[in-house]
């Protein structure tokens, strides 16, 4: 074991010591101890739903810790574990609920984690479990039968997290506007053992089992274990997967002390599944979407094998009445075996697959991680102003291994309405299983926080420092950037159901070595500026009365990307720099509402102008970035008959999209589309044996129609087809 490990696993061990060495405390005293704000979660200090039920009126705030939504000084949502239960069925993606905010755009290729947040792309590394970033990575994602809440976090708040691999985005894109907490599944007052069976009409069938129990004089340690054996076939044609995982979540409450640790092992594959498309440069128009229920790869052939673990600890400790000191940390390791196309299928106006692309690839993955963050949180005054004070430090470290092998002779031909061809040799071309550990990268970086929420009467200040060093050290170049991070907010809240808000953040990450490009880069060899993502936010929150909560935002974003300078005399010349600017600015708007006494609904819109504003030789200045919709929004109603059965509705809408061919800068548009989810909760009793029915229907008309990408150059996808599923969990 390397050094480091045995640092990180000390570290879990001797938090862990002091978490299980604190004297009990009754109930009673566990009740009055303030636990607002504080970086670790009590399990059984559960959150309040905002009106509708759907979304928690509290949110994660990073460092800042479980804050009031309304008194926020940026735009958070809280996703609940029952909309969380409902949505997102264990056998489906964590996607399926993220569309419920509305400044998120989702819809990828299953062997994919992309997403968009405000425009801007992003892919699983925006995820952080229970306080711990890094675990994902564009082919890998979350356990979605581990996941209880989500905090989503959007805008100049994602800077308040500490550490942040370069991974997370495109390395010369800046940091991402957002930060995505999910909050495993811990056990809560009442004792209980949970099988669910799950089935969807496409031959797939899951088992899962989930246990919580209580110990301890007062009860003050929760154990939950939960795991999943899921096998079977998507609605795309051909298509399926298998999903086995086994998780424990243990906490521990005492008068001074709070701990909480998560682990265990997952295991999963998928079988075909491809849906990404490209356009040939001499289209003119957008070709019509496919049969959504196609497969366009090999099932028999084409796969994605994943398997790993994960590991997190989450500790406070009192250490007076105004000071807390807190750890959180993690390890975890993901392998990926796939037999993928290295990348999407070209196509022609008519549908027709190009020979350049559609090659079968080998490719083989290997990640692993840690991540170790520690500090004190305080809370003193000076006059009538009350700080809340949190100083850290954390350190993120990741190897990324990958080797792949393209068998450019098994090209797949055909069309995409009539067939595809697929050649006999690709059958045994699979060579994933005979790859090793080749070391792609390795990053290290290491995060002084620093920051302070000031409460001034009905004021609000927020004002936070990053200050980074990170070391990357790629296949050809090390490297290192050493920069601050500085973020602002400020909160007026004339009453406690209104507030006005304004802020702002610079995130910054690593830069980038110019390569010398067969002699063409004037400034090879060099290091470019760590890039960074400016953001900045207005806003105003209201709660007119206890049955509705509203919430609007403007925002403007400016993003870096490569420009090259041709030099005059020279035109094959040039200079690579990151002075290239795309600018995002918009309106998000939220409601959550209880309409009458059986009637509920969330929702909300996201309008965005997104232009590219410099790039080399001005061939695309003044047009729509990659991918980019003007206009999307989300709405759900809910109806409840009564307090054991529940009948939703959801429409998801994304306007036109905007497809920009690099060839001729010219712009296509991706249509419109509007998808309808449908979900069905009811509580029984069978024999005495309490029973939950959940079923849920995702794009119930059917609909095929092309995905467009935000921010992935000449990228769209296919969406997924109609599917079925119901679950019943019997509680014994």
């Amino acid at each position: 074991m390397s050094k480091r490990k045995k640092l990180l696993l000390s570290s879990i061990m001797c938090s862990l010591i002091l978490g299980v060495s604190a004297c009990p405390v009754s109930a009673e005293t566990i009740e009055t101890f303030n636990l607002d704000e504080m970086v670790v979660e009590s399990s059984r200090n559960h959150k309040t739903p905002l009106p509708g039920g759907f979304n928690n009126d509290s949110s994660r705030v990073g460092l800042l810790g479980e804050t009031e939504v309304i008194k926020a000084p940026f735009t958070v949502q809280s996703i609940t574990e029952d909309t969380v239960s409902k949505m997102a069925m264990p056998n489906q993606d964590l996607d399926t609920v993220l569309s419920n905010v509305p400044a998120i755009r989702t819809g990828t290729s299953p062997i994919k984690t992309d997403f968009s947040i405000r425009g801007v792309y992003t892919n699983a590394s925006s995820y952080y479990v229970n306080n711990i970033p890094g675990f994902f990575v564009m082919a890998t994602g979350p356990v979605t039968n581990t996941v209880g809440s989500i905090d989503a976090m959007i805008g100049p708040a994602a800077t308040l997290n500490g550490s942040t691999q370069s991974f997370q985005t495109p390395k010369n894109a800046g940091s991402t506007p957002g930060a995505i907490y999910l909050n495993t599944k811990r056990a809560g007052e009442n004792d209980f053992i949970k099988y669910t069976q799950t089935f969807a009409g496409h031959g797939d069938y899951g088992e899962y089992l989930d246990v919580s129990q209580r110990f301890g004089k007062d009860r003050n340690i929760g154990v939950r274990i939960y795991g999943q054996y899921d096998d079977g076939g998507l609605a795309i044609s051909g298509a399926g997967q298998r999903k086995k995982n086994l998780f424990a979540n243990i906490s521990y409450e005492g008068e001074t002390t709070k701990t909480n640790v998560f682990g265990g092992y997952y295991d999963q594959k998928l079988l075909g599944a491809e849906r990404r498309f490209s356009l040939d440069g001499s289209v003119t128009k957008i070709p019509d979407a496919p049969d959504a229920s196609k497969s366009f790869d090999d099932p028999d052939a084409m796969h994605q094998d994943t398997n790993g673990y994960m590991l997190t600890l989450n500790h406070q400790k009192k250490l007076g009445e105004h000071i807390n000191w807190f750890v959180n940390s993690g390890i975890n390791q993901s392998v990926v075996r796939r037999f993928i196309y290295k990348s999407e299928f070209t196509i022609d106006v008519n549908g027709n697959v190009m020979n350049k692309s559609a090659y079968p690839w080998s490719d083989y993955i290997h990640i692993q991680n840690q991540y170790l963050q520690t500090g004190l949180k305080g809370d003193f005054m000076t006059g009538v102003a009350k700080h809340n004070v949190v100083v850290s430090v954390d350190r993120s470290h990741r190897k990324y291994y990958q080797d792949g092998k393209q068998r450019k002779d098994l090209g797949t031909t055909g069309n995409i309405y009539t067939g595809l061809i697929f050649k006999p040799g690709i059958y045994d071309a699979d060579e994933s299983d005979k790859l090793k550990k080749k070391l792609n990268h390795e990053e290290t970086d290491v995060t002084l926080n620093i920051m302070d929420k000031i409460e001034l009467g009905k004021l609000t200040l927020v004002g936070a420092v990053a200050r980074r060093h990170g070391n990357y050290i790629g296949q050809t170049a090390q490297i290192k950037d050493d920069n601050w991070a500085p973020t602002y907010g400020v909160s007026y809240a004339p009453t406690d159901a209104l507030s006005i808000y304004a802020a702002q953040s610079v995130a910054k990450n690593r830069g980038s070595f110019v390569e010398s490009d067969g002699g063409n880069a004037l400034n090879a060899n060099e290091y470019l500026d760590s890039v960074k993502l400016k953001n900045t936010e207005f806003g105003i929150k209201a709660k007119p009365n206890e049955n509705l909560s509203l919430s609007l935002a403007y925002f403007d974003m400016t993003q870096p990307n490569q420009l090259k300078t041709y030099d005059t005399t020279d035109p094959t010349k040039y200079w690579l720099s990151n002075n290239g600017k795309n600018h995002f600015k918009g309106v998000d708007f939220s409601v959550d509402a209880k309409l009458a006494d059986k009637w509920n609904t969330f929702g909300g819109f996201e309008w965005l102008n997104a232009k590219q504003e410099k790039t080399t030789k001005a061939k695309f200045d003044g047009l729509p970035t990659h991918g980019s919709a003007k206009w999307s929004g989300v709405w759900g109603l809910e109806y409840k008959p009564d307090e054991d059965t529940s009948f939703t509705s959801r429409l998801s809408y994304t306007g036109t999209g905007k497809y920009v061919i690099n060839q001729t800068a010219k712009v296509l548009d991706i249509p419109s589309h509007v998808t309808l989810d449908l979900f069905a909760s009811h509580k029984a009793s069978i024999n005495g044996v309490p029973v939950k029915f959940i079923a849920a229907c995702y794009n119930v008309a059917n609909d095929s129609h092309w995905i467009a990408q935000a921010g992935q150059n000449n990228k769209f996808m296919l969406n997924n087809p109609r599917s079925c599923m119901l679950s019943a969990e019997f509680e014994f």
